[in-house]
């Protein structure tokens, strides 16, 4: 008796289980035949997401590139600034600014490139003749000297 009982209750679970493919499968038929996707509100939070990094990304890489990389005259004006305080430094030490740039540099490899600007041009550099003010400028963007595209750093000692 107890096998008989055994035996409907699996054939109860199998009847129920090929009821539910069959529904199941009833359901997926409805879904293809109105275009219906399994997931509708998935798949647009899915895309809404990907847009939202891909625009996020695209920001950060124009701002990284602009603000840190592509700005000559905040760099140049950094590198100046930069430079009149060594030079600044040599005053201190030695009692006057140096005739030449290049003294600044010495052997020290943090300084290698100092002299130049964000184009790779060197300083125009000039110490008063009294050796107590200097005019440094960087050329700009086309070289030439005395252009409005110059940046200038001038310190005198009044």
């Amino acid at each position: 008796m107890g096998e008989i009982a055994a035996s409907l209750a699996e054939f109860l679970l199998m009847f129920q289980k090929f009821k539910f493919w069959k529904k199941r499968r009833k359901h997926r038929s409805y879904k293809q035949d109105h275009g219906l996707s399994n997931n509708r509100w998935y798949h647009k939070l899915q895309k809404g997401l990907i847009i939202v990094l891909m625009v996020l990304l695209i920001f950060y890489f124009f701002r990284f590139t602009y603000f840190i990389l592509g700005n000559p005259e905040r760099q140049t004006v950094k590198k100046l600034t930069e430079v009149a305080s060594l030079l600044k430094h040599e005053k201190q030490t030695s009692g006057h600014y140096p005739e030449k740039l290049s003294t600044i540099i010495r052997n020290n490899p943090l300084h290698n490139k100092i002299d130049k600007d964000y184009w790779g041009r060197e300083f125009f550099y000039e110490r008063h003749p009294s050796g107590e003010s200097f005019i440094l400028i960087s050329l700009g963007p086309d070289g030439n000297l005395n252009t409005p595209d110059d940046i200038a750093y001038e310190f005198s000692a009044d």
